[in-house]
């Protein structure tokens, strides 16, 4: 019998298997994808943020793509996942059967205390274009405000987050206040030369930093501080760090103290051998790994091997993570600082060989097209 593989998610690695689905279509299996809408490309979306690139640069079309590779698309959002009658159920009331089961579920930082409009998320990155909207439709009007931003979180993606709201005010030619506020020392998992590159940065930007500084509650107006001290602004950012999708720790399936899914090291769940996980909503082989897009897409070619492994017959192969990786913190229009292991640079090369690794990412699932220039 045909047997089902359904993906949950549309990641960084779902995205090679979507595009590889004829590998399990030409073993005799359907592949399924469940949804919420399109990709957004997270290494694209500072720079996005900062005026780089449109929004739709940082896109890719989930629906073309699945047309595209035969495989079935259901938009929508999963709830739950009925292990006696193998189904994922999701928010409608529709029920999937799967034979096989790959979840790809993401992250996201811990919610602020607090509601209102003005809070933003680094993720899901369709906030972020909500975000850069919301600012520029502020600064359309005759009279336009002084816009006070608020970047919660002091690690590497709060300080990328500064720098290209700074990069957004100086394209547009507006005035913008921005403070970044940090539990503790900031960059503080950086070595040191890096850290210090980053906080001279900050300061050519006129960007402000605070620590010790936790915020405990943010409002329309305002966040309020630990030391019981309120601070006026406009927007807040929640940068504060990521943790996996809070639906990982509601599947029946055993997960560790940060909520994300225990698989081996073949990527699967340590409490069903025919359910697969890869990205940041895994604690891979009892370990959490950083949650970076670059181990999803080394993840995703082995998740594909072992996923058309399991519908065969034939041994598994195990995911290795790599010991370093390159990271490249985008710093606006100009700079940007790259990181492997202890060895760092900054400066435009480094912001060009960003734009480049990241245009090519996003143009190998655009069925061809060209891709979609920067402004």
């Amino acid at each position: 019998m045909r047997k089902r593989v359904v993906l949950v998610g549309a990641g960084h690695a779902h995205l090679h298997i979507l595009k590889n689905a004829a590998a399990l279509r030409c073993i005799g299996a359907e592949v399924v994808i469940i949804a919420q809408g399109d990709f957004w490309y997270s290494g694209m979306a500072t720079g996005m943020l900062g005026g780089l690139s449109p929004p739709e640069a940082d896109r890719v079309d989930i629906g073309e793509l699945a047309i595209n590779s035969g495989t079935k698309l259901h938009l929508g959002t999963m709830i739950g996942l009925d292990r006696a009658t193998r189904e994922v159920l999701l928010e409608d009331g529709r029920r999937i059967g799967f034979d096989l089961l790959s979840l790809n579920l993401g992250s996201a930082p811990p919610p602020l205390c607090g509601t209102g409009h003005s809070i933003y998320s680094v993720k899901p990155i369709r906030s972020l274009v909500e975000l850069r909207n919301r600012i520029e439709e502020e600064w359309r009007g005759a009279d336009p405000p002084v816009l006070r931003i608020a970047v919660v979180g002091g690690g590497v993606t709060g300080i990328e987050i500064a720098a290209n709201l700074r990069a957004l005010s100086d394209l547009h030619g507006r005035e913008m206040e921005i403070t970044i506020y940090s539990r503790s020392a900031p960059l503080k998992h950086l070595p040191r030369g890096v850290a210090a590159a980053l906080m001279r940065h900050l300061r050519t930007m006129n960007i402000e930093i605070r620590w010790p500084a936790a915020v405990t509650l943010a409002e329309e107006n305002g966040v309020f501080l630990n030391d019981g001290t309120r601070e006026d602004c406009d927007i807040v950012v929640n940068a504060t760090g990521l943790v996996p999708s809070r639906i990982a720790a509601r599947l029946d399936l055993p997960f560790d103290a940060d909520g994300a899914l225990i698989v081996d090291r073949f990527l699967t769940s340590t409490g069903d051998v025919s359910i697969f996980a890869a990205g940041d909503c895994i604690a891979f082989d009892g370990r959490a790994l950083p949650r970076a897009g670059v181990y999803a897409v080394r993840q995703a070619p082995i998740l594909l091997a072992n996923l058309g492994a399991e519908l065969s017959g034939k041994p598994l192969i195990p995911f290795v993570p790599q010991k370093h990786y390159l990271a490249i913190v985008g710093l606006g229009h100009t700079s940007a600082l790259m990181l492997r292991g202890r060895l760092w640079f900054k400066g435009p090369p480094a912001l060009w060989l960003k734009r480049w690794i990241d245009q090519r990412f996003v143009d190998s699932y655009r069925l061809g097209r060209t891709s979609i220039n920067s402004n």
